[in-house]
């Protein structure tokens, strides 16, 4: 909602300013054609001016929105095309306002419409063609500036984040909190059962290969992120005791690819922030929903001393829109948690994503 605001509010202003600027452009133009800045021909220029301004400022609009929206890479393949595109379309809807501007002075004052064609093309075309061209040339040539330059520093933003993301996961993973909770149930089960602690321990040390591993890779294949959650898994269930349940069905898992480690943060956010018992286990499904997991879980909040800041489902949130381009869509309801988490489909393309 707040961000409705901001865009109505911007759009207000936006035709408040084109309004002005037609109305004071109009007066100028007329004061130095007919000495009177309020002439009873002061309407055209005015109106004109406005459209003229209003049109090229909404395509200027539209194509910013979508160049942000392009990686470096893909916004330099796009650019010269989107050029000549927005030069054509400004042009065009300038002469056209211009056309219309002057028909509907022609049919206002009564003049013949058999003049109108020679006068529009001798008269008003050609004074627009010749001025605005050059007018037009060099703002469109500024306004692409812009976009590029807006477009690369979003693109050096996004790599910072990334390399950010890439170390404040590792640092999460690899955390004092989870290490002491790994060592306290170890330090149970080498006196108990020997061979459940070596086992124990060859899936933590898999569990932190696995990490360091792939801290580097953008993508792995979605099969070996399960391998990992399901040895993330274990080691819960140790300490656990069958108070977390986990169900997962993942169909065609070798055709898709997927963020490293983001299966296992969501997983951790919700053993985090519910409670789990015996008698009203935690209950997490991921199921694959087109090129997206589904991850869900029921909510049974545990009572927090401060409030979550959701930094890890934040940080997955920017990885997942630099690597994937896609969204991570949460959904939060009274007794469910859920989580879209994009997927990449395996084809000689998906290589790129890996840095």
């Amino acid at each position: 909602m707040k961000e409705l605001h901001k865009s109505a509010k911007f759009w207000l202003l936006y035709h408040v300013g084109m309004l002005s600027w037609g109305f004071l452009a109009a007066m100028v133009i007329k004061y130095n054609q007919e000495g009177d800045p309020f002439p009873p021909t002061f309407l055209v220029p005015f109106i004109s001016i406005f459209l003229i301004s209003s049109g090229i400022g909404y395509l200027a609009s539209f194509m910013t929105v979508k160049a942000t929206k392009l990686s470096l890479d893909k916004l330099r393949k796009w650019l010269l095309p989107a050029l000549l595109i927005f030069y054509a379309g400004a042009f065009l809807i300038s002469n056209l306002v211009i056309s219309l501007g002057v028909l509907g002075w022609f049919i206002y004052s009564g003049r013949d419409l058999n003049e109108f064609f020679p006068h529009l093309f001798r008269n008003e075309l050609n004074l627009a063609n010749s001025s605005f061209a050059m007018w037009l040339m060099f703002f469109t040539i500024g306004f692409f500036y812009v976009i590029w330059q807006k477009s690369s520093r979003r693109e050096q933003n996004l790599i910072n984040e990334n390399l950010k993301y890439r170390y404040n996961t590792l640092k999460s993973q690899i955390n004092p909190h989870f290490l002491f909770n790994s060592f306290n149930t170890l330090s149970e089960l080498v006196y108990v059962n020997p061979q459940r602690a070596d086992n124990y321990i060859q899936k933590l040390s898999g569990i932190y290969r696995y990490i360091l591993e792939n801290e580097q890779n953008d993508l792995i294949p979605l099969p070996d992120e399960i391998q990992f959650v399901e040895r993330y898994m274990a080691l819960q269930d140790e300490r656990n005791k069958g108070t977390v349940k986990l169900l997962m069905d993942i169909k065609d898992a070798s055709a898709f690819e997927i963020i490293p480690v983001s299966l296992q943060i969501l997983i951790e956010n919700a053993l985090k922030h519910n409670e789990a018992s015996k008698k009203a286990p935690l209950e997490i499904s991921i199921f694959r929903k087109g090129e997206y997991l589904l991850v869900t879980n029921n909510k049974q909040a545990v009572n927090m001393l401060e409030p979550s800041t959701r930094t890890g489902l934040t940080n997955l949130s920017e990885r997942a829109k630099i690597i994937t381009e896609k969204d991570l869509i949460i959904r939060d309801s009274d007794n469910k948690f859920e989580v879209l988490l994009p997927l990449i489909r395996k084809s000689h393309e998906s290589t790129d994503h890996r840095r």
